[in-house]
């Protein structure tokens, strides 16, 4: 019992000592406190720093610690921002630490304290906090001028989508002050008697010289305004890229996306970071920057692409083998050689890449519509044969390369163009004749079609004509006609000929188109039959030859109401016996006459059939002059002799006769007809179109008539015009 109590007042005596001691050691300052705290203002960017020290530190001493700093606004209680700042302390350091306003600092005094604790492992006992520092007062307002209020805060940059705070500061309070925004007024609360402040909320960009916002007093004697300038958020770039044509310079590119829409001083940035060299470079362009490549042996890159501006930053990466990212420049000096009617050889050579590259080529040949690609490996030359070409054709011939062991991009195009020689004409002139007598001699007029370019392969410099008298042999005849002349006019005999037409130009004479030509023009009456044009044309059709016919020749005039029938004609094979006629010269209106002939064995045309019909019928333009003969007190007979069937619009089928009268009876073989201005007269109907005589009979003496003569069709009848006026006379009247 006794050791027991002994023990017991030994440990009451333990814990005495340490309460004691723990009171003291509460009551003194920490020996680590914080000390000689500055406050410094920069209102550009609304911060505050705060500078301070640690004292009783000895040389070279380190010791973790955790200082807390308070703000508060307006009075000390009003505390707005607590937070606790970790760090390591040296001796003799001075300490940093910032914090940004959300309301500007003018706009309101703000108190700083702080303390400080030893979050140090090596010091343990020392884990409790210190004394706050005194109170450090800021007030801007101070410093401001003595006009009547101030608005804040000044040119500030922020981006789209931002919260920004407002205020203004007035000299009095009985200042009544209206800010607005963009011209908007804004709504507000006052902060203190003579501060109010403006909260805007997901603000826009406007313009890239800023938003305007502007305050005025209520006597409008004084407008303070300030600037907010708005940033686009910076985007990361996209489509980041790089690549060599010479393996001395990278090109990097990308797409920058949108810009931020600020003042050029103010815009992104882009700078190009590389890893494995440590090395960087402010590009001088928003898209694309230029890098030099490592002389030594450096085949890996791995690039940064940062883009920046006043508020952020966005990186992109980007790692490979430059041996991997070769873009050959395009191919140079192409030539062409061995330039024949159907071949031709190119050649070109490549820019070298280093001794190891082998470039892929691509080349393409263009011309008359078709495209042949072929693919060739070359080093330094590069050559291709080309066949089968047609002669007289330019043709574009284009290279392009690319490295063949790791393809990457082709080279741009290399362009070339070369025409093939020409070679004699390929295909016998089309051709025809017309054949007139005159006075016991034939007017033949020779015409000919100009061959294609395929069947000319060249320039046609002049047609041969050889004429032979079949009937006397030893007689020939040789005409040579310059181009581009399409036809020539003989004067022949009765006699027959035989008539060849070959085409020439530099190289050679094309196979000869022979046609029989007699003293008959064999142009024998046939029955001619009417034909309905379509939108495309006439289609024709005739009867089979019972004999051999070495084909049809469909011929007809494109104008044939001009002075100038302008002579066409179409060549059909010996089993064909229908075709479409189409010409761009077609009119609506216009009667067209086709002639059908037979080419016999001997090459004798001859004609078969006719046609003729209109593309588009028209209603009638005009009615007959009527002549009035044989008037009596009961009839007179009309007549329109020179009317041209030929000449009208549409096939005329007849004509009705109009006949007007006070007394508005008609007749047998007439009907009632109400006329567009609503008169009413007698109708009479002429179907046979060659008829251009009618007697009107069953009239009354001495009664005053009215008719009209027109042509109808199966499209519609000619004009309604001017009525002829005619009054019959007393039938007493000799």
């Amino acid at each position: 019992m006794a050791l027991f109590s002994v023990f017991q007042t030994t440990f009451l005596l333990a814990l005495l000592s340490l309460r004691t001691y723990q009171s003291e050691v509460l009551s003194e300052p920490l020996p680590w406190a914080p000390e000689s705290l500055r406050v410094f203002i920069n209102s550009t960017h609304q911060c505050l720093h705060l500078q301070w020290s640690v004292h009783n530190l000895a040389h070279h001493q380190e010791l973790k610690m955790v200082f807390q700093i308070e703000i508060s606004r307006i009075k000390t209680s009003n505390v707005i921002w607590v937070e606790n700042y970790s760090t390591t302390v040296k001796w003799n350091q001075v300490l940093h630490w910032s914090w940004e306003s959300k309301l500007p600092l003018e706009c309101a005094k703000h108190f700083i304290r702080m303390r400080s604790a030893v979050d140090d492992a090596k010091t343990p006992e020392q884990s409790f906090w210190s004394n706050w520092s005194s109170w450090e007062e800021v007030h801007v307002q101070n410093s401001l001028g003595h006009d009547p209020f101030f608005v804040f805060p000044k040119d500030k940059l922020v981006e789209e989508g931002s919260n920004v705070t407002i205020c203004y500061v007035s000299r009095s309070q009985q200042n009544n002050i209206s800010c607005y925004l963009e011209g908007v007024r804004m709504q507000g609360e006052q902060l203190e008697p003579n501060v109010s402040v403006f909260n805007l909320n997901h603000v826009a960009f406007i313009r890239e010289t800023g938003t305007n916002i502007y305050c005025k007093g209520d006597q409008g004697d004084s407008i303070k305004g300030i600037v907010l300038f708005v940033s686009k958020v910076l985007e990361e770039p996209k489509d980041f890229s790089c690549e060599t044509q010479d393996l001395t310079t990278l090109n990097c590119t990308w797409d920058p996306r949108s810009d931020t829409g600020l003042l050029k001083q103010l815009s992104q940035s882009y700078t190009l970071f590389e890893s494995f060299s440590g090395k960087k470079t402010l590009c001088k362009h928003k898209s694309w920057c230029s890098w030099e490549v490592a002389p030594e042996s450096q085949e890996m890159y791995n690039f940064t692409l940062t883009a920046e501006n006043y508020l952020r930053k966005r990186s992109v990466h980007l790692l490979f083998n430059l041996t991997h990212r070769v873009h050959p420049m395009a191919p140079f000096s192409v030539l062409f050689t061995d330039v024949s009617a159907t071949n031709a050889t190119m050649t070109w050579k490549v820019h070298t890449t280093g001794n190891y590259y082998t470039l892929l080529c691509q080349v393409e040949l263009y011309g008359e519509g078709e495209v042949i690609q072929r693919n060739v490996s070359v080093e330094v030359d590069g050559k291709q044969l080309f066949g089968g070409l047609k002669p007289d054709t330019e043709y574009r011939a284009q290279v392009r390369c690319a490295n063949a062991n790791h393809f990457w991009k082709w080279s741009e195009w290399t362009r070339q163009n070369f025409t093939t020689a020409e070679a004699a004409p390929s295909e016998a002139p089309d051709v025809w004749r017309n054949v007139k007598s005159v006075q016991g001699h034939s007017v033949v007029t020779l015409f000919w079609k100009p061959l294609s370019k395929l069947q000319a392969n060249g320039k046609i410099l002049f047609y041969n004509i050889v004429i032979e008298n079949l009937d006397r042999s030893s007689i020939s005849k040789l005409l040579s006609i310059p181009a581009p002349a399409n036809g020539t006019e003989l004067n022949l005999d009765q006699c027959l000929y035989q008539i060849h037409v070959t085409a020439n130009n530099s190289v050679g004479t094309s196979p000869a188109s022979v046609i029989i030509v007699s003293g008959d023009p064999g142009n024998k009456e046939v029955e001619e039959e009417r034909v309905k044009g379509m939108e495309d044309g006439f289609s024709l059709s005739w009867k089979p030859q019972p004999g051999n016919v070495t084909g049809y020749i469909v011929e007809w005039c494109d104008h044939p109401r001009g002075p100038l029938c302008d002579l066409q004609w179409k060549s059909v094979g010996p089993t064909t016996t229908s075709t479409v006629v189409s010409s761009d010269a077609f009119r609506p209106g216009v009667q067209y006459n086709f002639r059908i002939y037979g080419i016999s064995t001997e090459r004798v045309p001859y004609l078969l059939e006719k046609k003729t019909g209109y593309s588009q019928e028209l209603a009638p333009s005009d009615n007959p002059q009527v002549v009035m003969s044989n008037l009596t007190s009961r009839s007179f007979t009309l007549s329109w002799k020179d009317y041209s069937i030929e000449s009208q619009p549409s096939f005329i089928q007849g004509y009705h006769v109009y006949l007007k009268s006070k007394a508005g009876q008609c007749h047998s073989g007439s009907e009632k007809a109400v006329l567009s201005d609503d008169a009413v007269c007698c109708k009479y109907r002429i179907d046979n179109p060659k008829q251009k005589t009618f007697v009107v009979e069953n009239l009354q003496p001495e009664s005053f008539y009215e008719f009209l003569v027109t042509p109808y069709t199966s499209v519609g009848e000619g004009p309604h015009g001017a009525f002829t006026k005619v009054t019959t006379p007393d039938e007493y009247c000799l």
